[in-house]
């Protein structure tokens, strides 16, 4: 009996034993599931928020300008020819700032990402802090300072753009002032039709009460169409000589427009050039330093 009860313990121990053991293997698994879960939730946190990392990582930057840059943009300007033929303000004038806008950006080399609005004001800022310069050197008893191939640029540029701004003006105030002369020699030719208009009536006025023959009254009708037409001949001749004059005028300034344009091409050729030759220095120079370092090791 003593044995079959020792036995007995012994199963229960070992059937409560195995109970622990069981419950405690629970407790670690929903330990566990519990940790993994959370593990879980942060990492699906973490990855909806990578994509928004990723796109603001990849967001473009900003275009800044260097000397380089600027040099590519005085070139276009110059192939493009912004200021010959155009105002200040106007569609044709921001059409010549759009094309000089994509040719920038279809460089190859050197990455640009402008729009018209871009290029204008990059080269208004540059024109007034060198226009400021040449002011200042000028004020300092004419001291002049080395100007670099972008500052040279510069100022052919706005050699031109006045230029092109001072013929504008000249244009506009010939164009007034044939208007101008074409309405005083209107005016004057009507004054004297006027004139000889009143001075037939005082004559008809000083003549009322007499009888006139049909003859007379006539002849003075006759003379009053003669001299009516003649002054109008007089003010067709004056107007045909003031339209050969604006013809020639004009000719006149399509001739100063060809010769400048030749002048502008030469500028463009001789600025071309001196690009070229700061291009070659340069590749001279690389060239010598890569041979020295050759020759080094």
């Amino acid at each position: 009996m003593s044995m079959m009860g020792t036995t007995a313990s012994l199963a229960a121990g070992e059937e409560a034993a195995r109970v622990l053991l069981l419950c405690s293997e629970r407790k670690k698994l929903e330990v566990h599931f519990k940790y993994s879960f959370i593990e879980y939730k942060a990492a699906r946190v973490s990855n909806m928020s990578v994509p928004a990392e990723a796109k603001k990582s990849k967001s473009p930057k900003p275009m800044i300008w260097n000397e380089e840059k600027d040099e590519l943009l005085c070139r276009e300007i110059f192939a493009v020819d912004v200021f010959s033929g155009t105002k200040r303000s106007t569609v044709a004038r921001g059409a010549k700032w759009e094309k000089v806008a994509e040719n920038l950006n279809k460089q190859q080399d050197v990455f640009f990402k402008v729009d018209k609005r871009a290029v204008r004001d990059r080269y208004n800022n540059l024109s007034r802090e060198l226009r400021k310069k040449i002011k200042n050197e000028e004020k300092a008893s004419g001291i002049e300072t080395e100007m670099t191939n972008l500052e040279n640029a510069l100022e052919d540029l706005l050699e031109r753009e006045d230029a092109a701004e001072s013929e504008k003006r000249a244009v506009d105030d010939q164009k007034k002032q044939d208007r101008e002369n074409a309405a005083d020699m209107r005016n004057r030719a009507m004054e004297s039709l006027g004139q000889t208009k009143r001075r037939k009536e005082s004559d008809d006025s000083e003549n009322e009460g007499r009888k006139l023959k049909k003859r007379s009254n006539g002849n003075a009708t006759v003379a009053y169409l003669r001299e009516k037409n003649e002054r109008l001949q007089e003010f067709r001749k004056e107007e045909l000589e003031v339209k050969r004059m604006q013809l020639e005028k004009e000719e006149n300034f399509m001739k100063v427009m060809m010769s400048q344009q030749q002048q502008q091409q030469k500028q463009m050729q001789e600025f071309q050039a001196m690009m070229n030759m700061k291009v070659r220095q340069q590749s001279d120079l690389m060239l010598a330093l890569v041979t020295k370092l050759i020759d080094k090791h």
